[in-house]
């Protein structure tokens, strides 16, 4: 009916007037800034602090007739002199655990020490030197493939929407899987292959979230044409806030559990998914958003803001 037709010339206002974003850009753009030159610092002064799945060192995989109990096994292994330790279980009766090859101690050392540390029954099935080459390959494959996550959500956003808001998302997901890697940078927190998914998940989860945000900037584009971008894009962040509040909370408080509850193996995984979530949810706000009013490139009903702001200026 003609009463449910928007006026292109008023904001609606359904839940009180829009709260003004764009005006705090700016603060936004420096605080992105902020962690863009301490995540550069910290990557170049410090590095990632590598697990063994990109270091290498010594893989034995054990076998007894009770079955292996994964925290008591890693809590062993500590006793026994290795303070870092990767231990996985198969089939309750097998485990493979993983250490580091440190000094002058041979393989074959190293696996007798893990044995005496397992207990009597083990039988040690299988002793594997996995050799630093092998690492760097896996931790570059690592690499790639959060590049090419990257580049994909991209090349999805480009073609779902316009170019414009395909740049912005492009940029908006680099920024958070780069902020994710200058936290684990700071913090010298264990980077494994386990941490590389959660990178791709806070990855996932920053495109959902710019998705949402664009999806109703666009459509509030087409409705209220006479509206400057500013206007639309503070409706469009406010008429969505509750919703990536909600689920950025709901998610929050999974990944708690799985931190508290995953024991060593999840912790950083799960602290991943929860930094993540807090810089995507700020990120959607303050850096996808912002750059489509400085970003180059022609927007929807760009003609008829244009002509609105001629006439002002006339008038």
């Amino acid at each position: 009916m003609w009463w449910d037709k928007p006026n292109p010339n008023k904001p609606p206002a359904p839940d009180g007037p829009a709260f003004p974003f764009m005006k705090i850009r700016w603060f936004g753009f420096i605080f992105t800034a902020l962690i863009f030159i301490v995540t550069t610092w910290s990557l170049w002064t410090n590095g990632l602090n590598m697990g063994l799945d990109f270091t290498g060192g010594v893989q034995i995989e054990a076998t007894r007739d009770t079955p292996f109990d994964p925290g008591q096994v890693r809590a062993e292994v500590t006793e026994a002199g290795f303070e870092e330790s990767n231990v996985t279980t198969s089939d309750g009766n097998r485990v493979i655990i993983r250490v580091p090859l440190e000094g002058d101690a041979t393989v074959a050392e190293i696996a007798g020490k893990l044995q005496a540390a397992l207990g009597e029954g083990a039988r040690i099935l299988k002793t594997d030197n996995v050799s630093g080459k092998v690492s760097e390959e896996l931790f570059g494959k690592g690499i790639l493939a959060g590049v090419l996550a990257v580049l994909g959500i991209g090349a999805y956003v480009w073609l779902r929407f316009e170019f414009k808001f395909g740049t912005g998302a492009f940029i908006t997901t680099f920024h958070d899987v780069y902020a994710v890697l200058g936290f684990f940078s700071l913090t010298q927190m264990t980077f494994d292959l386990t941490i590389v998914a959660g990178v791709l998940t806070v990855a996932g989860y920053s495109i959902n979230d710019t998705v949402v945000v664009y999806d109703r900037i666009r459509e509030m584009l087409k409705k209220f044409k006479k509206l400057s971008i500013v206007q639309v894009i503070d409706i469009a962040i406010t008429s969505t806030l509750t919703r990536t509040i909600m689920t950025s909370f709901a998610t929050m408080l999974a990944a708690g559990a799985m931190a508290i509850l995953g024991g060593q193996v999840l912790f950083g995984f799960a602290i991943s998914i929860m930094f993540g979530i807090i810089i995507g949810t700020y990120s959607s706000i303050f850096v996808a958003a912002p750059l489509l009013i400085h970003l180059p490139g022609k927007i929807p009903g760009a003609k008829y803001r244009e002509e609105a702001a001629k006439a002002a200026t006339q008038s």
